[in-house]
């Protein structure tokens, strides 16, 4: 069954992070996660969530061996912005989800990383780091 999903709520977003972050974009993640839901159906309870531009992947000569060993092929959305900038956005979920979620997240510059928990409807992330230069 399809979840209608309420609301998004963003915690500890720092200031800095704020400034640039794709989520805190009105519709952005609410969009990916009706894609989400018309091609899979629904998303577990818990997972976590790297998004980074698009640009940046390929400034860097593409999706990192390690990122594509880590995540699921149809976990890999690229979403555009309302100002059609694209993003590449992971869900990570299943076994070791924080760990693979550092690990992945390491090889992307100017990503943002976040837990997510679906609760009652409302869609909570909870900031956990930014990468601003990958040293990868």
């Amino acid at each position: 069954m399809m979840t209608i999903y309420k609301g998004l709520e963003i915690a500890n977003l720092p200031a800095y992070v704020q400034s640039w972050s794709v989520v805190n974009l009105p519709g952005f993640i609410s969009n990916l996660v009706d894609r989400w839901q018309r091609n899979y159906g629904d998303l577990p309870d818990k997972f976590s969530l790297i998004a980074c531009p698009q640009a940046e992947v390929n400034a860097n000569g593409g999706l990192p061996l390690r990122v594509i060993d880590l995540t699921d092929p149809r976990a890999r959305i690229k979403q555009f912005t309302s100002c059609h900038r694209l993003y590449l956005v992971l869900l990570i979920m299943g076994e070791h989800v924080a760990h693979r979620r550092k690990q992945v997240q390491q090889h992307l510059s100017w990503s943002e990383g976040y837990d997510v928990v679906l609760d009652d409807g409302v869609l909570r992330l909870q900031f956990i780091e930014a990468i601003e230069e990958s040293d990868r």
